[in-house]
């Protein structure tokens, strides 16, 4: 009997289910069932013999130790994968409900969040009834969004997610895929209806190594597909364009704006309170579109979103509606609403190409100064960080380095890299405290600058070396302006 077998027979007859299923070996109660795999920094193989002192009814693994003692062997179940076994497990527990909603998928170094929003508005609009994961709110009930502490959960919380999405009577699942979660089959054994690929710039570097390893990671997103599934690829990326050559057993449908596509965009026009373009559909439709989005890098998550929807039973005027009425996700180029004569507006970006998007659309908009307040992260990739100083240095005319999330290291650090992309030809303040950046920023700005709080958008809290607080940028802001 092979493992596949045993693990089906384990769940019809109840000894397998999502409350007795362990990964962490710290859980582990007696009569639950133990899956040893390999993860990023710990392997669950290593504390086998742990897990087995609190007597599990099973243990699932690739291998076991050396010196197991032969009474504890038979609740021992070797498997070929640990990792596709949990997924597989995952999938039967919940009775597999990607098969039951129709999936939509979407990956890319940006613009995620917003595209995947974006197809919500756009189904919801079309009375569809929808579901979603990202990485600022999930959603299961029409009526009730929740916070989310990961873009894409680990494998047996995604099955969760999905199966709520079915019980609360959702007909659609749109779920946003990080490279890690590609990487680390987060989402084994999801169906897909759709498959939308963004974009792809350098990004994860500590975590990858290197761009290739990267894309490799990001394209099994297609590997979800199903065969009369649709791939929405973004034809002006050059990496992504590899994909539309080969040959699928899916279809591939293309957006871009410089180059030809099935999806595409001209006569971009933008202001601080929107972006009008001309849409057009397979060479032969071409639509006005106007939307509160701003930026070319909208434009594109609206191409993607269209992509996504545009084979389904959608009509135009519900695209073109949803589109017009959307709102920025959280944290995505939000603007804090004041009565100031100067504009502020809180983004996300945290990679290079976010961070060049956000400031040369914003550069465009400025009638006076583009003032940047932000840092990086700390324990991640290092390249970035004079990269995104020079970006700064670049597009803005002020630039106030501070901390962002510097996580166990000095934010002073980070700093300082930083600013070894920064010309020393350019000014630009150093100011540790993120609460005092912000603040300075306000009292600097005259009448028409335009203020970017860049690099934590939606988070509300700062991690700390030693403690996590709440900071909440746009909150931060709203409280200068009052004092101002």
């Amino acid at each position: 009997m092979n493992e596949y077998t045993i693990i089906d027979n384990l769940i019809i007859d109840g000894a397998l289910s999502s409350v007795n299923v362990k990964m962490d070996s710290r859980t582990v109660n007696a009569g639950d069932i133990f899956i040893a795999a390999k993860g990023v920094v710990n392997d669950g193989h290593d504390h086998i013999l742990d897990v087995l002192k609190k007597n599990p009814s099973l243990i699932i693994c690739e291998h076991s130790p050396d010196n197991l003692k032969q009474s504890d062997a038979d609740r021992i179940l070797k498997v070929g994968n640990s990792i596709d076994v949990m997924g597989y497990i995952a999938r039967g527990i919940y009775n597999d409900p990607s098969s039951k909603l129709e999936a939509y998928g979407v990956t890319g170094t940006n613009g995620k969040t917003t595209t995947v929003f974006l197809i919500n508005d756009i189904l919801t609009k079309a009375k569809r009834k929808c579901g979603f994961i990202s990485t600022v709110f999930t959603k299961t009930d029409q009526y009730c969004s929740k916070k989310s502490n990961m873009t894409t959960p680990g494998v047996f919380d995604v099955y969760n997610l999905l199966d709520q999405m079915v019980i609360k009577g959702n007909d659609v699942a749109i779920i946003e895929i990080s490279s890690h979660a590609l990487n680390q089959e987060r989402v084994w054994g999801v169906n897909l209806n759709a498959a939308v690929f963004t974009n792809i710039t350098p990004e994860h570097m500590d975590y990858h190594k290197n761009m290739d390893a990267y894309f490799s990671d990001k394209a099994k997103i297609l590997n979800l597909l199903q065969e009369d599934g649709r791939a929405i690829l973004n034809v002006d990326d050059p990496f992504i364009t590899k994909l539309v050559a080969k040959n699928h057993s899916f279809k591939c449908v293309t957006f871009g704006i410089d180059n030809d596509a099935d999806i595409s965009a001209n006569d971009i026009r933008m202001s601080t309170s929107g972006t009008k373009f001309v849409l057009k559909l397979r060479k032969n439709i071409s639509v006005d579109v106007e939307t509160s989005l701003i930026g070319r890098h909208n434009v594109y998550n609206i191409l993607a979103a269209v992509g996504a929807v545009i084979d389904g039973e959608v009509s135009l005027d519900s695209i073109l509606s949803a589109i017009k009425h959307a709102k920025a996700p959280p944290g995505r180029l939000e603007p804090v609403i004041s009565n100031d004569p100067f504009s502020i507006f809180v983004d996300y970006a945290h990679t290079p190409n976010a961070l060049e998007n956000v400031l040369s659309c914003l550069k465009q908009l400025t009638k006076r100064d583009l003032i940047c307040v932000f840092g990086c992260g700390g324990d991640r990739d290092r390249t970035k960080r004079p990269v995104m100083g020079k970006i700064a240095a670049d597009l803005c005319d002020k630039i106030i380095v501070t901390s962002d999330n510097p996580r166990s290291e000095l934010p002073m650090n980070i700093i300082s890299e930083i600013e070894k992309g920064i010309p020393d030809t350019n000014t630009y303040s150093v100011i540790e405290d993120r609460e005092t950046a912000i603040q300075e920023a306000i009292k600097i700005a005259h009448p028409d600058d335009i203020i970017i709080i860049a690099g934590k958008g939606h988070e509300d809290y700062q991690i700390l070396r030693e403690k996590t607080i709440h900071f909440d940028d746009k909150e931060v802001a709203l409280n200068a302006l009052k004092k101002s």
